[in-house]
């Protein structure tokens, strides 16, 4: 049975808080950082229990922003992850204006735990709306939003060979000497991404830039080709 937005949240927090774990929550708050509040429920139970309650109450492609919107604002960090489950489930059918609330789940309770599924899941939509890309990317990539950045480095990890090596080594090279570990990571697993299909055009593009590349990214995007 479909719930209204509302109400799916209030079931599916009743039905978390019923396998709630203190214990494993401190431990799960203190590996994020304290950023987030945690019920304590381990990731193969979460995805049980989510799997079992999205079957007895699937949500409506319609719903998707306002559902998503509603679970981004618990204070339980085991929501956001039923979020991005259901982004995984009903991206591919969204509208193009979807695109806001992608940007609004970036950069709100951001951390690497959601913006490395939101930055891909993004990707999934432009391949549906190419017209959306270029200007949302651009902007991304040079805002002063962090996470922002870390998206559109990230957005095409899932395109494979067919990956705009061109505009990702763009993206790469803005943000080449930034000095925040995540956006070199993800400079680094970009790379290494694309290595597993064209590693002459990655070790080439490292080669050429090595003095502006971080030894972080340097070391990541190399990774792949050095075990060939």
């Amino acid at each position: 049975m479909t719930l209204a937005p509302e109400q799916f949240v209030d079931e599916l927090k009743q039905v978390f808080q019923t396998h709630a774990n203190s214990d494993d929550a401190i431990g799960m708050s203190k590996y994020m950082k304290d950023k987030f509040l945690f019920y304590g429920i381990r990731s193969p139970q979460r995805k049980e229990l989510s799997r079992t309650f999205l079957k007895l109450h699937p949500p409506s492609a319609q719903q998707l922003p306002q559902l998503v919107t509603l679970l981004w604002n618990q204070p339980e960090r085991e929501l956001q992850y039923v979020g991005i489950t259901l982004l995984e489930k009903y991206i591919k059918k969204q509208e193009s204006e979807f695109v806001n609330t992608i940007e609004w789940l970036i950069v709100h309770k951001s951390w690497w735990d959601t913006v490395d599924f939101l930055g891909p899941l993004a990707g999934a939509l432009f391949l549906k709306y190419p017209q959306l890309q270029s200007a949302t990317t651009d902007a991304w990539i040079q805002s002063d939003n962090m996470w922002l950045n870390r998206a559109a480095i990230l957005f095409q990890l899932k395109y494979g060979g067919e990956t705009d090596f061109e505009l990702l080594s763009k993206y790469v090279l803005q943000h080449a000497s930034h000095a925040d570990f995540f956006i070199r990571k993800a400079i680094g697993w970009a790379l290494r991404q694309y290595s597993k299909f064209n590693p002459d055009a990655v070790q080439s593009f490292i080669e050429r830039h090595e003095k502006h590349l971080s030894t972080l990214s340097k070391r990541e995007g190399m990774k792949v080709i050095l075990r060939q």
